[in-house]
């Protein structure tokens, strides 16, 4: 199939490129070689980082000492269980947040790796060796840090 605008990486320069091309009328595919869309932002970089930070201040009580006093705590032994539950927890959320965005603004994504072909033309394929082909219009590369 052919769209008007491919863009290639999910995370935030790619997520919104793609729906503002949505928004203006444009057919719209997103392609993502991860797991799951969202990009290093989401998944290995800033969120998880001030996920893990922000989980331990308010499990700990860091910010409500000055109010409660300076023993208290939300709990007395953090795990980190505690914290990895709650990292999955906000990337879950996160991703959620991103794939109905998509949805809402019928932006198409797929998982694979990308190789031009041409000016106007990549072939996409998956984990599994699948191939095909896609034309565009116009490409954004928006792969970020790597």
């Amino acid at each position: 199939m052919d769209y008007d605008m491919l863009v290639i990486g999910s995370g935030p320069s790619g997520r919104r490129a793609a729906v503002q091309s949505a928004k203006l009328g444009k057919s719209v595919l997103v392609v993502d070689r991860g797991r799951r869309l969202g990009g290093v932002s989401v998944h290995t970089g800033t969120i998880p980082s001030k996920t893990l930070r922000e989980t331990v201040l308010n499990l700990s009580g860091w910010r409500e000492r000055g109010f409660y006093g300076r023993g208290y705590r939300v709990k007395q032994d953090i795990s980190v269980g505690d914290l990895v539950e709650r990292l999955h927890k906000t990337l879950d959320h996160e991703v959620e947040v991103l794939q109905h965005q998509f949805m809402r603004n019928t932006v198409k994504s797929a998982r694979a790796a990308v190789k031009f072909l041409g000016p106007n033309k990549v072939s996409l394929t998956t984990d599994t060796g699948d191939h095909s082909e896609v034309g565009f219009a116009h490409a954004l590369i928006a792969v970020g840090t790597r």
